[in-house]
């Protein structure tokens, strides 16, 4: 079970915006410049729009649960990074919202919802760009 690409740009942009939130917790202050925000989330939505144009438009399964076409297309620790970066990543990014924390918690909280954002669309295809590249060869 070999990673495409496209996953390993997933790997890397979940990497990078892992860094940002976690310093941006421990220290309190942004890492990156404000502009970079911007640019996190657009490396999230610029993977997910390639897995959609490689997959032309979207997928159907067969009947199969996600489940089971993830372990048959990752390996366990992308499946544990896919999952973590996925739901995480809306975690974060919904609850920096709801919170208030944007508000009040300055350039820093802003960044982590933003990179929770990136991280999680990055996390998708991660995850779907495997079953994605099933399903185009059973085609």
């Amino acid at each position: 079970m070999k990673l495409l690409p496209l996953q390993w740009a997933a790997v890397v942009v979940i990497v990078i915006d892992a860094i940002v939130v976690v310093t941006g917790a421990v220290t309190g202050a942004a890492l990156l410049a404000a502009q970079a925000n911007l640019v996190l989330v657009l490396a999230g939505v610029a993977l997910l729009v390639m897995l959609l144009v490689q997959t032309g438009g979207g997928f159907s399964v067969d009947g199969s649960s996600a489940l089971r076409l993830l372990r048959e297309t990752l390996p366990k620790w992308a499946i544990a990074l896919a999952a973590v970066a996925f739901y995480g990543g809306w975690l974060i990014a919904v609850l920096g919202l709801v919170t208030g924390s944007v508000e009040t918690g300055g350039e820093a909280a802003i960044q982590r919802v933003w990179a929770g954002f990136s991280v999680a669309f990055a996390g998708a295809v991660l995850g779907f760009a495997g079953i994605a590249r099933r399903i185009k060869k059973t085609d």
